[in-house]
């Protein structure tokens, strides 16, 4: 999967006298952590899709992907040019790779003005105000317990969003051994019940229909919070408090994925029969060097009951090929595995060691051949069963909430998560319409309207 880059690129509706521009990589959370930076700037800032123009322009890093640091020194050395022109200009680095490097960033990229990492950028305004004062390098990667997850009053920098995402906690506690996410964003912090609530107000307010909660593991939310109130109670009081909206989480980790969580998926009105739930392999002895503190069985276990509650819910996986002391066997065991869930989309990945990490040290490395070929294989068995579980819609008629248009082209989305393309008006988006599914593709559905 291509690392994402996205640009907040429309324009904010408070006027500003200068201008920024946000490069964001990597997963949902990098997503929102951007659109929070521009939240915090709208007073001094308004947004550009123009890089010549901007007087700000931040770099929003992901360290998950293969050579991320490698593309973010290639990408800064295209921005020099732009400082050379222009040596008002601020450039910043956020994220998780700005947090592995912090004041190492500078030595081998002097041009950088600053670099924070994630709990770092809610202080991004007094980061500003220094660099004003004529201050050079500053740096802001702690990660401490005591952060606090801050509530940012303001508008989407966006105008027009149907979709949103909310940040429901950030960091994680369970240290895979794969996996660079304790290291980069700490330790699991849960925000405030009563601060997304508001958020999601203000976003309901923005017109925004289809919300996805955040974290890196969700089903343990509310952890140190110290009152009671855990994941589950959180969806039914959003499902009490916006009846009509649409409302999706991710990502579950299977360990924690309670049966009154799974209960949420046929009680709560609000809440889309789908679950995205990372199995990562199907061998009980790489899941045991993963560090995943479950096993193959009990993740079908989990499913059988996910399906038992809800039978129509659609699911979907992150998976990774090749992991230190992967053998065959434990290779044909994933794939009995994904035949035996069928899940409607996968997202699979050759193992690459993260500085920092467990099993970037086992020394039974895979080799890259052997990780492509058997990252080939499992792409087409998991395509052709995609297939096979997207057409069981052919023939049928859904409810799709429409996204947006592109010249009469219409993106519009089932609950079960499916994109679904069909010609069109424009004033249909941010409406609920019935499509009649003519065909499905390997990762859409091609629909149209009923009249």
């Amino acid at each position: 999967m291509k690392s994402l880059i996205r640009e907040y690129d429309q324009v904010s509706v408070t006027k500003a006298p200068k201008r920024l521009h946000i490069i964001t990589f990597g997963c949902q959370m990098n997503e929102y952590d951007s659109q929070r930076m521009a939240q915090m700037l709208m007073g001094r800032y308004s947004l550009t899709p123009n890089l010549e123009e901007a007087d700000l322009i931040i770099v929003n890093t992901c360290s998950i992907r293969e050579k991320a640091e490698h593309k973010l020194y290639s990408l800064l050395g295209r921005l020099k040019r732009l400082k050379r022109k222009n040596p008002a200009l601020k450039l910043g680095v956020a994220g998780c790779v700005a947090q592995q490097l912090g004041d190492r960033l500078f030595e081998k990229a002097p041009y950088v003005d600053f670099v924070i990492g994630p709990q770092g950028l809610y202080r991004l305004v007094e980061l500003l105000d220094g660099l004003e004062q004529g201050d050079l390098h500053l740096s802001d990667v702690q990660l401490t317990k005591e952060f606090h997850i801050p509530y940012i009053d303001a508008p989407l920098p966006r105008k027009g969003d149907i979709r949103a995402f909310v940040t429901i906690m950030q960091g994680c506690d369970n240290f895979c051994t794969y996996c660079i996410v304790p290291y980069v964003r700490g330790r699991e912090i849960s925000r405030p019940a009563d601060h997304i609530i508001r958020e999601i107000e203000s976003l309901v307010e923005q017109g925004v229909r289809d919300i996805t909660l955040l974290g890196q593991n969700v089903n343990s939310y509310g952890k140190g919070l110290g009152h009671n109130i855990d994941f589950p109670s959180l969806l039914e009081r959003i499902d009490n408090s916006f009846p009509d909206i649409r409302l999706r989480f991710t990502t579950s980790h299977p360990k924690d994925l309670s049966d009154e969580l799974i209960d949420c998926f046929s009680r709560l009105g609000t809440l889309c029969e789908h679950l995205h739930l990372p199995v990562q392999s199907g061998s009980d002895k790489i899941l045991k060097r993963m560090n995943r503190h479950y096993n193959s069985s009990q993740y079908l276990e989990r499913v059988e009951r996910l399906r038992k509650t809800c039978p129509d819910i659609t699911i979907t996986t992150d998976l990774i090929v090749g992991f230190p002391g992967e053998s065959q066997e434990d290779y044909q065991e994933t794939l009995e595995l994904i035949k035996a869930v069928r899940f409607d989309q996968a997202f699979a990945f050759k193992y690459s060691p993260r500085p920092g990490t467990a099993a970037a040290k086992f020394t039974d490395q895979v080799e890259e051949d052997v990780k492509s070929e058997r990252l080939t294989r499992l792409l087409e068995l998991q395509n052709q069963i995609g297939l096979e579980q997207y057409k069981r819609f052919e023939g049928k008629t859904c409810e799709v909430l429409v996204e947006k248009c592109q010249d009469s082209r219409l993106t519009a989305r089932t609950r079960w998560n499916h994109v679904v393309n069909m010609e069109g008006d424009s004033d249909l988006v941010g409406r609920l319409i019935n499509v009649y599914i003519e065909r499905a593709c390997h990762h859409s559905l091609i629909g149209r309207i009923l009249h």
